[in-house]
This record gives C-alpha cells, structure tokens and sequence, in this order.
C-alpha cells in the first residue's frame, strides 16, 4: 500500500487519515501548532444526524456540552420559531473533540508532527498528498488550484449570558446588519453563550459585531475582543489531480466543503475526508465520488444562501410573515435537516404546500 502525507489535523485531516489507515496505507500528518484542536476558531454545533454519520470516527456524545432542540430566526424584523421535542443538534467541545480524533488516528497507526509548517513542496513526503490546512491552504496554492470565490468574515467569542432557553439557538438575518451571512447566540448552559457573526468579505465583521451586542443588550466596550477567522462558501471548481508524480486531495476548508446557508463544514468536510482516505491514489475518482454524494445538497444550500442575500430587511420580514402565514415553521420543525437539504424535498413538502393552499387536506 501507498504512503499518504495528510497536511493539516483538524477533523478533515485525522478523518482522511483514519480511513486511509483503515485501507491499509501508512499515514503521517504534519500540524503546524503544537496542539489538535487550538486555536478554536469555529463553533461546535453540529446536527445529531451529521455527528451519526462520523461516529466510525469519533464518539460525540464524549464531548456534548448542551443540546439543542430548536432555533429563533430572525428574518429582517420578524421571528419565526423551530422546535423539536428532541435534540436536534449538540454543542459539542471543539478542542476535546479535534483532539480525540487526532489520538484515534495516532492508535490506528498515523504518526503525527507537531509544530510542523509546511512551506515548501520539498516538505512533502509523500507521492499522495491530502491537503486539510484550511481555506488558506498552502497545498491549494502550490499546485495552482482554483480559487476560493467567495469568503465570510468571522467574529467569535463565549460571553456571560443568559439565554431564555438554553435549548434554543438564535439565528438574525438581516442585509443591513449582516450583510451575506448573519449573527448568531447558541447557549452553551445556563450562564454561557456562543455569540458570532459573519458578514460577506470585505464587508466589515466588527460593524455586524456592535449590531449583535446592541440587539442583545450588551455594550461593546465592555465585552471581550472576540477571536476572528474566515470560511469559505463554495467548493473550489477542482479539488484534486495528478501532478506529475504526485497525487493530491483537498478535504475540508481547503476543498471549500461547507454548507453555504450556515459556513458548517466539519460534517461535510469530514464525510468527504472519509471517501478521501479511501481512494488516496486515484484523485478523479474522489472527486466523482464526494461531488455525486455531496453535490446536490451543496448547491441547494448555495441557491438558498444567494436568495436569502439578495433580500432587503423588508424583503426578509415579508418573507417571515409568509413562512408563518404558511405554517412552514411547522414543516421545518417536523421535517427540517440541517445538513441535507434534498431530504426536506418529497411528497411531505407537496403535501404541507397544499393543505396550505385553499384547505386541501
């Protein structure tokens, strides 16, 4: 079997790395910081069925730090509610998480380098190359990859805060405020929330930042500087190849692998590390793979996220106001999938518009 050099362990790359483990290849990773899972840079709320999906991976429930059974999302000026009676979705501790992967990758064989930065293609040593360093990916650039087209500007911090529902994310989606994307409180207990926000480069995320403490009652002076980091919204065109004697695979921020509508990328990016660990030689073969599994979800979020862009607050809060007149908050609370949109689409979705319409029943 082929040895694979795996760049970047972060969970796309421990995944790639487990699963090419599994298949027989010798692995070793190379991290640039002297710990998994640090800096923290991005959220740790992930559905339940996503997290089921990679539980060959890693134990979640290990790392729960709050579930989550609904959202309040704010379109423009209106509110609508989603509710399960259920978790949906589970705050899960980043750091512990990231770390556990890279520690089941190392007990199934893959040596590790920490503090290792790779700099140049003579860094590499291997024919197969998996490329998890981020949406600033060197092994993107060195092989001339197609650019990232567009990108969201970040800012994020745990705050003392005390959420109505601990239970109970919040979502605000307005072009004024946040410009392309949108703020965010997901409680972590009953004393802590995760505030955030992501506004379209190059608008500006400290602007949407003041927005979201204001609306939430919390003067910006006082709150903590929060951390900033960027997330790509689209897959690049291209994302693996045969460069003369190499083969190389992007997985994860790198390949751009995320859900345009929220920037989530750990449960895409790892399913797709999956399939790449399993085919480390043949790059066409990958990238059929991920793009007829992934693909047709991958752009309904993004035909979803250009149409939810486009709208002005007024636009949005009429919008809100047919989502309820609708009942199609009730619909999502019933049928709603946070990473698999597709699924959503069937004779359930046929059904709820026409009982809605004119008193079909």
């Amino acid at each position: 079997m082929s040895n694979i050099h795996v760049v970047g362990a972060g969970p796309a790359g421990s995944i790639a790395a487990i699963s090419a483990l599994r298949c027989g290849h010798a692995v070793e990773i190379s991290e640039e910081h002297d710990s998994a899972g640090l800096p923290r840079n991005c959220s740790g709320l992930f559905s339940k069925d996503g997290m089921e999906s990679l539980k060959d991976y890693v134990d979640y429930k290990d790392h729960i730090v709050n579930p989550i059974k609904g959202a309040d999302i704010h379109l423009g000026n209106e509110r609508f509610a989603v509710r399960r009676k259920a978790p949906v979705a589970f705050v899960c501790d980043r750091t512990t998480m990231d770390r556990a992967l890279v520690d089941r990758a190392c007990d199934e064989g893959a040596r590790i380098n920490y503090n290792e930065r790779i700099s140049s293609t003579s860094d590499l040593r291997s024919e197969n190359i998996i490329g998890a360093d981020g949406p600033l990916s060197f092994v993107a650039r060195s092989f001339h990859f197609p650019r990232l087209k567009e990108h969201v500007s970040t800012l994020q911090i745990e705050l003392e805060f005390a959420c109505e529902d601990q239970h109970v994310l919040e979502m605000y989606i307005s072009k004024e405020r946040f410009p392309g994307f949108f703020g965010w409180v997901i409680p972590h207990d009953e004393k802590t929330a995760e505030f955030g926000v992501g506004v379209l480069a190059p608008d500006n995320a400290n602007k949407a930042w003041n927005h979201l403490l204001k609306l939430k009652k919390i003067d910006p002076l006082s709150a903590p500087r929060p951390r900033g980091s960027i997330i790509p919204l689209h897959a690049r065109s291209k994302t693996a190849g045969r460069f003369g004697n190499k083969n190389v695979i992007l997985v994860g921020d790198a390949a751009g692998q995320v859900k345009s509508t929220t920037g989530g990328g750990v449960i895409l990016g790892g399913n797709c590390a999956a399939i790449a660990g399993r085919c480390p030689t043949n790059p066409l073969g990958y990238e059929l793979a991920w793009r007829s599994r992934f693909g047709a979800d991958m752009a309904m979020h993004a035909l979803v996220h250009r149409y939810i862009s486009s709208l002005s607050d007024d636009q949005l809060s009429a919008l809100c106001r047919r989502i309820k007149k609708t009942n199609l908050d009730e619909y999502l609370s019933r049928h709603g999938h946070m990473d698999r949109p597709t699924k959503m689409v069937g004779m359930a979705a046929v059904f709820h518009i026409l009982k809605n319409m004119g008193g079909v029943v």
